[in-house]
C-alpha cells in the first residue's frame, strides 16, 4: 500500500524516481498526475447520498451507460437492483445501509467510472465471497485493456491471472513474473507463499 501511494503522489519517494511516460513525476504537477490515476482505497469512503451521487463524485460527466457498466463490472448491480429506487437509492451515513462487500463493490464501481489510464485497487476482494471475487477478477481483466491496473492483494486468487506479479516481502521486491513462471522456480519466494496458502 505504501509503495502504491507513490503512484498518485500521495507520498513522495525518499530515493529514486517514478516515471509516467518517461516523465519524472517530481517534475509533473500533482494535479496532472492525479488526472491519470484512480486509487480505490481499502477503506470505503462513501457519501450519505444516492448510489448515483457516489458514482458521479468520480466523474460528474459520466453517462447513464457508463454508470451502469461500471456497476455491472464491479458486481454491484446485483444489490443495486434490490433497492426500490435502484441506482437512486440513498445509502445512509457513510454507506451504513450496505454490507462491507457491497461498499467495496460500489467503491470499485466508482473507480471504474473515472476511466483513467491507471487504476490502483488496494485489496479489492478482501470482503468479497469467492463467487463475487471470481466475477470481479474476470471483469478487471476485461477492463484492463488499454490501461494499467495495479492490484495490491494478499489473496492468491485475486492476482493469479495477472500479467505480472511483483512479490514484496518486508518492503523488498523478492520476485517478478507471472504465476506460471514464478511457480516454476524452486527457490521462488512467491512459490513458497503460494504453497503456504494452499497448505
Amino acid at each position: 500500500t505504501t509503495l502504491a501511494y507513490l503512484l498518485p503522489g500521495y507520498i513522495k519517494p525518499s530515493a529514486g524516481r517514478i516515471r509516467f511516460d518517461n516523465v519524472d513525476i517530481a517534475e509533473a504537477g500533482v494535479n496532472e498526475i492525479r488526472k491519470q490515476v484512480t486509487y480505490v482505497f481499502q477503506e470505503h469512503m462513501l457519501l450519505s447520498e444516492s448510489i448515483r451521487d457516489n458514482l458521479l463524485l468520480a466523474n460528474p460527466q459520466a453517462t447513464e451507460e457508463q454508470l451502469f457498466e461500471a456497476c455491472r463490472l464491479a458486481g454491484a448491480m446485483e444489490f443495486i437492483e434490490q433497492f426500490p429506487d435502484g441506482i437512486d437509492a440513498v445509502i445512509g451515513k457513510g454507506g451504513d445501509t450496505l454490507s462491507v462487500g457491497q461498499k467495496q463493490r460500489l467503491s470499485i464501481a466508482r473507480g471504474l467510472v473515472r476511466e483513467t489510464p491507471i487504476l490502483v485497487l488496494d485489496e479489492p476482494t478482501a470482503a468479497l465471497d469467492p463467487k463475487t471475487e471470481n466475477t470481479l477478477v474476470e471483469a478487471l481483466r476485461n477492463t484492463a485493456q488499454g490501461r494499467l491496473v495495479v492490484v495490491i492483494a494478499h489473496r492468491l486468487s485475486t492476482i493469479r491471472e495477472a500479467d505480472r506479479i511483483i512479490f514484496l516481502d518486508e518492503g523488498r521486491v523478492r520476485d517478478v513474473g507471472n504465476h506460471e513462471s514464478l511457480m516454476a522456480q524452486p527457490t521462488s519466494a512467491y512459490r513458497k507463499f503460494v504453497e503456504l496458502q494452499n497448505a
